[in-house]
């Protein structure tokens, strides 16, 4: 019984006890002897502690931990585990002929100087410039997408700035272009955009080309105007959207079903008003959206933060929790804050749970498939994982349209967690961590400290996660439902 100490998490949920188990990724309830015993074991700090604690075990418990180990529960941390991700042999072949997206940087200018841009000057190595795609650097960007994308029916290519709209033209070169070459495979477009340069033409163009289109909006004017500014540094940006949307409703109604927003939280701001302006704007309130926390990595200075706007960003989680749990709460519809309910679903509902695994190598979760799943190509031609990394950095360069993919530099992004190799196979979160290695970069490389240094955080969120996973599923949630499209 029990060899050595096992790979566990525990913790409680209103005084009933649970246990995490490392290795299947299981989540199981335990009387509170069973939790106890468990406790002081994972607490024992040598091997003959541990050999005293068991020995002194009650029959009742013992026979507790028989049943939890014939559920192939409570191995001990596998020390031999080698720190390799599952796709690493493989990389050249999935990168070959598989890919299904590319996003295209065509420009680095923008008409808006949005105060936490990441190239507003807050950030380090990121500034707006005036570069703009060539057209040469964009066809040879799309044939070499078609080229890596046999196996894939569906595919899209999408358009990225700066605003991506001051580059129209360019974009309707290649969107003729991609349509000539992908015949035969299903072909859409996206474009992430400020929607202050809404034009007749330009509508029409996107709606008969199947564009998906993300609008960055905050929220009421307030608040979108408070960062959301134009290029003059000083006049807000909301009652130009607002116009723009109001028309396109009125003039192409059918196009809003291809709008999102994309909402930028920031928590020096009043989250419960940004989130009631898309519950009952009326221009916005049908429309979908994508609340994304304001970005920290690599900022010169500390965020700003508002300790009554975070209470009030934690109440509005609470409520969509409610949302999916309670019949009494079904007038209220997540909006802004419904990302803290979908994390859930994706970590923890559709979790892989692996009894019995034999697995020789294993890498911690968090980590995408770095070019593969949002490949992202610069306005010099240049390759990254996707847009949210910084193009400054060698390190995040992936490769360029000259030479191809660098497959040692994705698998060295692949396979970042080797640098903690040590840390992450003694850590319980080790298959719910979900570390990007957008932030695991300090001064232009790969950092131990810096990947560490977010752990703890991690953590804490991690257990608050497991806690409201289990009070949802004790009120009967509805994993499958969907807030909108």
């Amino acid at each position: 019984m029990l060899n050595g100490k096992p790979n566990i998490h525990l913790f409680e949920v209103y005084d009933r006890k649970f246990l995490y188990d490392v290795d299947t990724n299981s989540i199981v309830s335990i009387p509170d002897d069973v939790h106890s015993f468990l406790r002081e074991l994972v607490c024992c700090s040598n091997d003959s502690d541990i050999s005293n604690k068991l020995a002194s075990i009650n029959e009742k418990v013992k026979q507790d931990i028989i049943y939890l180990e014939n559920q192939g529960l409570l191995h001990p941390i596998n020390d031999n585990l080698q720190i390799t991700h599952i796709e690493t042999d493989i990389l050249q072949e999935l990168f070959d002929g598989n890919l299904s997206l590319m996003t295209l940087q065509v420009t680095q200018n923008c008409n808006l100087r949005c105060k936490y841009c990441v190239y507003s000057g807050s950030y380090i190595n990121r500034t707006h410039t005036n570069k703009r795609m060539p057209w040469e650097v964009a066809k040879k960007a799309v044939d070499f997408y078609y080229e890596h994308t046999r196996n894939s029916r569906e595919v899209s290519l999408g358009f990225y700035g700066g605003e991506p709209l001051l580059e129209i033209a360019l974009i309707r070169k290649v969107v003729a272009y991609a349509e000539e070459l992908f015949k035969g495979k299903k072909l859409s477009f996206n474009m992430t955009t400020n929607a202050t340069l809404f034009k007749d033409e330009i509508v029409q163009f996107l709606m008969e080309h199947n564009f998906h289109i993300a609008i960055s909006l905050d929220g009421p004017k307030k608040i979108q105007d408070g960062n959301r500014v134009f290029a003059d540094k000083e006049s807000g940006t909301f009652d130009t959207v607002m116009k723009n949307l109001e028309w396109i409703k009125e003039c192409y109604p059918e196009f809003i079903e291809k709008i999102s927003f994309n909402a930028v939280i920031d928590l020096s701001k009043d989250i419960g008003c940004a989130n009631d302006f898309f519950m009952s704007y009326d221009t916005v309130k049908d429309v979908f959206v994508m609340g994304n926390m304001l970005n920290d990595a690599n900022r010169k200075q500390d965020l700003a933060l508002n300790r009554e706007y975070i209470t009030d960003a934690l109440y509005e989680e609470f409520k969509v929790l409610l949302y999916y749990c309670s019949d009494i709460f079904k007038i209220y519809k997540p909006t802004l804050m419904d990302g803290r309910f979908r994390g859930i679903k994706q970590l923890y509902y559709n979790r892989l749970v692996a009894k019995n695994s034999k697995t020789t190598s294993d890498c911690p979760g968090g980590q995408c498939l770095p070019g593969a799943q949002r490949f992202f190509v610069n306005a010099d031609g240049r390759f990254y994982p996707c847009e949210r990394v910084d193009e400054a950095s060698e390190t995040y360069c992936i490769g360029n349209l000259d030479d191809g993919f660098d497959m040692d530099k994705i698998s060295e992004l692949l396979n970042v967690a080797q640098l903690t190799e040590k840390e992450c196979k003694n850590c319980w979160c080790f298959r719910l961590c979900s570390q990007c290695i957008a932030i695991a970069e300090e001064n232009g490389e790969l950092s131990k400290k810096k990947r560490l240094s977010n752990c703890m955080g991690l953590r804490r969120q991690i257990e608050s996660d497991l806690k409201d996973y289990i009070v949802l599923c004790d009120n009967h949630c509805d994993f499958e439902k969907e807030v909108r499209r």
